[in-house]
């Protein structure tokens, strides 16, 4: 019986001890896996960029003229801000077949309002008329992008409407003809909006500074940031792609008098990486005129006070969605200057 006892009293020990050393090794492997991934997260593997898409077309921005400046830095904490030596680039979709997209087209028209056959005034774009309303469509059927005009200047009975719309009235006007049209996107929905006090004066559209002094607001739809921090940067720093000029007419045919909509379709959902210039090799490409200035000053000199990495929204026909160097400097002075190293660029 004693070593029966002894035994069940060194059983119960190895139980009990032996419990608290495993429990240990739980804690200690717990504890170690903690610290492995918070130093991943700190000092994650180098992965080197894919460039799936091999050598990109260059960038085509549209045609300018301009002088070369003299350009110098006074940049925060006087040092260029930090990026990656990479960042996607993403593919731009766009339909081949006018054929099979016209049909598209048609009932897009047909939800904003234009039943009519429409006409074909150049290859792939087509003109919808509404002689009810006076009002008229023109739709690029490839890329979706389409221009819709009524002759608001030359109506009277705008320049004193019924009420003008508050700021969220005007924005919920814009959105819903949008809707209706199948035209808002998640990005447009989620972007900024923008809005702007227009005048009708002397067979004009004048920006004015408020709404008292207003007939039209104008609504930009500014597209969400892609990875949460780069914009879509376009040619005209003063518009979104998407806006519609609302009226204060209580004629439902009269409430959206012009919109302008150009949507380029990106695939976000699979991107490739390229490699990308520094911000300081930028700027030396900026300094040798290498650039495209989005807003131009008169000065022959610039201080540069801002750089950031953006995607510039092409302006003709393009495959890709390619990053850009912002700079900003005084005057509102901005260029932009493709991001891309010049191996990876035809």
């Amino acid at each position: 019986m004693t070593s029966l006892t002894y035994v069940a009293h060194i059983s119960r020990r190895i139980i009990k001890y032996g419990g608290v050393g495993l429990g240990g090794l739980v804690a200690i492997w717990w504890i170690g896996g903690l610290m492995v991934k918070a130093y991943l997260a700190a000092h994650p593997p180098y992965i080197p960029p894919t460039v799936r898409f091999g050598i990109l077309p260059k960038i085509v921005f549209p045609d300018k003229k301009f002088e070369r400046k003299e350009f110098s830095l006074e940049l925060p904490n006087d040092s260029f801000p930090k990026f990656k030596d990479q960042t996607k680039v993403y593919v731009i979709y766009r339909s081949k077949s006018v054929i099979g997209e016209l049909e598209e087209a048609k009932k897009t028209a047909a939800l904003m309002g234009f039943r009519k056959e429409p006409t074909e005034i150049k290859t792939g774009i087509y003109e919808f008329a509404d002689s009810l309303t006076n009002r008229t469509l023109t739709m690029n059927v490839l890329s979706g992008n389409f221009n819709l005009s009524y002759p608001y200047l030359a109506d009277q009975l705008l320049l004193n409407p019924d009420e003008m719309p508050d700021k969220t009235g005007a924005v919920s006007v814009a959105k819903s003809f949008l809707q209706q049209a199948g035209k808002m996107y998640p990005d447009l929905e989620e972007g900024e909006n923008k809005i702007s006090y227009w005048k009708i004066a002397f067979g004009e559209l004048k920006e004015t500074s408020g709404l008292n002094d207003a007939n039209l607001i104008r609504v930009d739809f500014f597209r969400k940031k892609l990875d949460g921090d780069q914009e879509i940067v376009t040619d005209n720093l003063s518009k979104a792609s998407v806006t519609i000029l609302v009226s204060g007419s209580s004629l439902a045919a009269k409430k959206i008098v012009e919109v302008e909509y150009k949507y380029i379709n990106v695939d976000v959902s699979a991107p490739s990486t390229y490699p990308i210039k520094t911000p300081e090799a930028a700027y030396e490409d900026l300094k040798m005129g290498y650039y495209w200035p989005a807003k131009d000053s008169e000065a022959k000199s610039t201080v540069i006070r801002k750089v950031t990495l953006a995607y510039f929204e092409p302006v003709t026909p393009a495959q890709f969605l390619q990053p850009v160097y912002v700079f900003g400097g005084d005057g509102g002075f901005t260029a932009y200057v493709p991001a891309v190293t010049d191996k990876w660029v035809q």
